[in-house]
């Protein structure tokens, strides 16, 4: 224990020390409760609806046809059908925004949606079904990411091929009324169109402009702010869409900085060029010994909805043995991983799907931390100490905590009687590496985009080729078509039970899956801002307008 608290140290030592500026050229441009702050100064000399925030890595595009990351644009430039609202107990909840009504057939198969009258975009453009429509059917057809929920509705498979230029299960009756037909019924289809992928966009502004996504006069949404500056490795600028049809929000504009180290953050933060400051990349010492005493009264705390896992190849030699995952599986205490790194702001979790997740299963149970009966599962399977063998890749990008979490597997694997090598890959090889299927193990954390298990469940282990891009590849096929129907269950009852049923399969009988904690996601406020809603899932990305400033 004494050298992770000694590996803690020497991090904190070196985060204090570092510093950066950032510079670059012009680009075409606890609870999830509210947290009260204290009195602003009288005069701040920082510009009246101005909130200042920063990230650690610029965005390389704004289309989500072509990202699963760069969020923070797309969720207030773009409206969705539906969104999550954080309730005022914490509790989230799926709420209408671009729709009014829906129904749903009784087979499962087909929703019919109205539209909200009077929204237009940022340029004037008024929303209609039709760009409802062309918004799925980019989606498809854009060559990009994020296609798998407009896969579901019929036809999808045929437009996306070239074998059709429209989609058969999507029918406009008019401007504001719409009808979409799955090729499958899916029960948490509503859910699924809360995420920021499912950002609606202008069918007529496609048509004319060439770098959507790109340049900001060529983004164009009907969300609370449009894009009006974006300087790369620099900062981009969100301003007030005075032709947003909600309500008129707080900030009126934002501007996020491009700050690719923590403690130069945490620096601005004190010194007064920040009003929110992320602290998921702080060291939690720092975090501990300032934040939580200097700035108590001005932290925000909400649960990050998803989970950090230890992923298993079981094509590899010796994780191919269901013995040596459990062994795995074993051999890692998290509650001390949660204790010395995290200082408690931490979970642990003991399935795929995680707390705060619609199926969650409270009474699902892990194999217990016990070393000596991993080491001597090894032995009786035939393995000589230090025989099982496997590289554990890390991503060179992976955050200070994650690092040391690293370090501490390694060595409880050692200490259990396993070889285990950390080698680090830049993010591009990394992801490279994990998606040829090819990675022996690693470390990451997933965080639901939407309210279902089957976002976790099915990504992970809904077919053979989703096991093999994450370097997971788990063989059991009838396990993975269950998945794959598990979605189609209408009744909830049942669809809950047999999510259950896959996962304890999964985890506890094959061992293919370590699920390890669930990160507390910290923030802090300043005295200029009144008070901070998260995002739902614990994103560092958030909507501009939870945010309301004195």
């Amino acid at each position: 224990m004494k050298k992770f608290l000694s590996l803690l140290l020497a991090l904190t030592m070196i985060l204090s020390l570092a510093a950066c500026g950032s510079s670059g050229s012009e680009t075409p441009a606890a609870d999830g409760q509210p947290a009260e702050a204290t009195a602003a100064p009288a005069d701040s000399g920082v510009e009246d609806g101005l909130l200042r925030a920063a990230a650690l890595y610029d965005i390389k595009t704004m289309d989500v046809a072509q990202t699963t990351d760069d969020y923070m644009v797309p969720m207030n430039i773009f409206d969705r059908l539906f969104e999550v609202e954080v309730q005022s107990d914490g509790t989230s909840e799926i709420v209408p925004s671009l729709v009014t009504d829906y129904s749903v057939s009784e087979d499962g198969l087909t929703y019919s949606f109205t539209l909200r009258e009077g929204v237009v975009f940022s340029n004037g453009s008024a929303l209609t079904a039709s760009d409802v429509q062309y918004s799925f059917e980019r989606l498809l057809t854009a060559g990009g990411v994020n296609d798998d929920i407009p896969l579901e509705v019929l036809g999808a498979e045929a437009l996306k091929a070239g074998e059709t230029d429209t989609l058969e299960g999507f029918t406009v009756t008019d401007d504001y009324n719409f009808s979409i037909t799955l090729a499958n019924a899916n029960a948490g289809f509503i859910a699924e169109l809360t995420g920021p992928a499912m950002s609606i966009v202008d069918a007529e502004t496609m048509a004319e402009v060439s770098d959507f996504g790109m340049s900001c006069e060529d983004t164009i949404g009907s969300g609370p702010y449009k894009v009006t500056e974006w300087v790369k490795n620099d900062h981009f600028t969100l301003e007030y869409n005075e032709l947003y049809w909600g309500e008129e929000p707080s900030v009126k504009k934002a501007i996020v900085y491009i700050i690719p180290d923590a403690s130069t953050q945490n620096l601005m933060f004190q010194n007064g060029e920040l009003d929110i400051i992320d602290l998921d990349y702080l060291d939690s010492s720092i975090v501990a010994s300032t934040y939580k005493t200097t700035y108590a009264q001005q932290m925000v705390s909400c649960p990050r909805v998803g989970l950090t896992y230890m992923a298993l190849n079981a094509n590899n030699q010796y994780l191919s043995d269901v013995n040596v995952r459990k062994a795995v599986q074993m051999a890692i205490d998290v509650d001390t991983i949660i204790a010395s790194i995290f200082a408690g702001d931490a979970i642990k979790e003991n399935g795929i799907i995680p707390q705060g997740v619609w199926g969650f299963n409270e009474n699902l149970e892990r194999p217990a931390f016990d070393p000596a009966a991993a080491k001597q599962l090894l032995l009786d399977s035939g393995y000589a100490e230090g025989e099982v063998s496997f590289e554990l890749a890390m991503d060179t990008s992976a955050s200070s905590n994650l690092q040391l979490v690293y370090q501490m597997i390694q060595q409880y694997l050692k200490d259990a009687g396993m070889t285990v090598e950390i080698k680090s890959y830049d993010e591009s090889s990394w992801l490279d590496l994990r998606q040829s299927g090819e990675m022996d193990s690693f470390l990451a954390t997933w965080t639901m985009d939407y309210n279902d298990p089957a976002n976790i469940m099915y990504t992970f282990f809904g077919s053979p080729e989703k096991t093999l891009i994450r370097s997971l590849n788990y063989a059991d096929t009838a396990v993975m078509e269950r998945v794959a129907a598990a979605s189609g269950i209408t009744d909830d009852a049942e669809r809950m039970a047999e999510y259950q049923a896959l996962e304890e399969k999964i985890v506890v009988e094959d061992a293919a899956w370590v699920p390890l904690y669930a990160n507390t996601h910290l923030f802090a406020i300043s005295d200029r801002v009144e008070s901070f809603v998260p995002y739902w899932a614990g994103y560092s990305n958030f909507y501009v307008s939870d945010v309301t400033l004195k």
